[in-house]
């Protein structure tokens, strides 16, 4: 792009790749989203490193793998050492903006907003400008164990009489519109607009809490041998009477399929207010001037394998997510692309669209030759991808994915060629595979090492013999 392009990064909380219209799924309504994808490139394969929010949203923000930018498991704070996105587009003179839920503790990363709004609204404190919103307009706000029945009905409560501009993600959606019509044209923005949907508890409102019938979403994943086969934590998972929908396990396939419905309101609500967002991105004349990411945190269970919601597990149905990337300036229509991709490469991928220099500690790969067709720019290849969960580690190629247990004798291999659930832990039968996986795995740990971490201080030399490069550590 010849001028400095705006971004307008957009993220959801909860998003399966596959419950999206464009992703093919057969009853979800998300026109759109699939107007965005049909101008966008869109990653089929992209893979988050985490499956809960904070060390997926502090990957995303850092380009770096959780085990190097430490933030390992939910409510943990980000190092103040680490640089985020926000931040480095700041620094080179972006006015910055976060709307609606960004989930990331870090002091340094908050001063560098120029903006922020609709942060912490989930709360039902009186003091929330949400709550206060809602109750202008006639009507109260519940969530979590307020919610009628909410554990029995694993989060599922629709509210068709509460107003659709009294949900959530409207108001971020509103919040969002009011901050596009006011900003200045003079000066590139990076806005980061964080949907909560359609994480539960699912209360989509007004037309969305009845837009689908539960006997008519698609089926789950499950099979009769599935847990079985899988590490012990499964079975222990479903008796965890700390689990917020305790019980669970002995909900009816009706309550699941109403779960999922509501589930599926959320997503259509959220797409309606993208549409909103975008056309107030085209009344505004920035349309041509503004790159356009789309993507999740991470996905769900939804009942898949018998679970409701999301799930300690590094199964696909939480890893794998949508990533849509629309560079107006291309023209291109959609392009889909199967490379292996990761959301480290978030980072450097925008850092090289706008023009600038990716930070030599960023962990991911640049995508941008993939976005623009550039076929002249280099793009480091992946072979596989990796995702961790504190106690557990996952290297995903095509074909096959291990999922380590370390120092345990069990854990978990699927042929996802043959089975693309991953319904059939073939760790025992196929320890030919398993163990050609395990050494792959710490071949790929080693290559992912953090050496350059933006506190590390070095200085570099030249070998006397061969003339390399070679840099070391300084210390005071």
């Amino acid at each position: 792009m010849t001028d400095r392009p705006n971004i307008l990064f957009i993220t959801t909380d909860h998003l399966r790749y596959d419950t999206l219209g464009f992703t093919g799924d057969p009853v979800i309504k998300t026109p759109a989203i699939d107007t965005l994808a049909s101008l966008s490139v869109s990653f089929s394969q992209c893979f988050v490193q985490n499956p809960v929010c904070h060390p997926s949203r502090a990957t995303i923000m850092t380009g770096r793998y959780p085990c190097h930018h430490g933030v390992r498991w939910n409510f943990s704070n980000l190092n103040e050492n680490e640089v985020t996105l926000l931040e480095y587009f700041k620094q080179h003179d972006y006015a910055t903006a976060c709307i609606g839920k960004y989930h990331l503790a870090q002091k340094r990363f908050e001063r560098s907003l120029d903006y922020k709004e609709a942060s912490s609204i989930r709360n039902m404190n009186p003091d929330n400008p949400f709550v206060q919103y809602v109750k202008s307009r006639g009507f109260e706000y519940k969530t979590g164990f307020a919610l009628p029945d909410f554990q029995k009905r694993l989060g599922a409560v629709p509210q068709p009489d509460q107003p659709e501009d009294c949900h959530l993600d409207a108001y971020v959606g509103m919040k969002t519109r009011e901050y596009l019509k006011r900003i200045e044209k003079d000066k590139p923005f990076f806005l980061w607009l964080g949907f909560y949907g359609p994480h539960h508890p699912y209360v989509p409102s007004g037309r969305f809490a009845t837009m689908y019938d539960a006997n008519n979403v698609p089926a789950f994943h499950r099979s009769d041998d599935d847990l079985k086969k899988k590490p012990i934590e499964y079975t222990l998972y479903f008796q965890a009477e700390a689990h917020k929908y305790f019980g669970f396990a002995n909900a009816s396939e009706q309550t699941f399929r109403e779960m999922k419905a509501a589930y599926y309101g959320m997503v259509s609500q959220i797409d309606w207010q993208l549409g909103l967002v975008l056309e107030t991105l085209k009344e505004r004349g920035l349309e041509d001037k503004t790159i356009v990411v789309f993507t999740s945190d991470h996905g769900e269970f939804l009942g898949d394998h018998g679970i409701p919601a999301k799930a300690p597990f590094l199964l696909d149905c939480m890893l794998r997510v949508p990533c849509l990337i629309r560079v107006p300036e291309t023209g291109q229509q959609r392009v889909e692309s199967d490379e292996l991709v990761e959301s480290v490469d978030l980072f450097p991928t925008l850092c090289s669209l706008a023009g600038l220099e990716t930070p030599e500690w960023v962990q991911g790969h640049d995508l941008a030759a993939l976005v623009t067709g550039n076929r002249q720019s280099e793009y480091q290849k992946r072979e596989a991808v990796y995702a961790e969960a504190v106690d557990k580690r996952c290297l995903r190629t095509r074909e096959w994915k291990l999922i380590h247990y370390p120092a345990k004798r069990y854990g978990e291999l699927y042929h996802l060629t043959e089975d693309p659930y991953e319904l059939n832990n073939l760790y025992d039968e196929r320890p030919d595979v398993r163990e050609k996986m395990t050494m792959y795995y710490y071949r790929h740990l080693d290559a992912i090492e953090d050496f350059k971490h933006p506190a590390y201080h070095r200085f570099t030399g030249t070998h006397p013999e061969s003339g390399e490069q070679v840099t070391h550590y300084i210390t005071w």
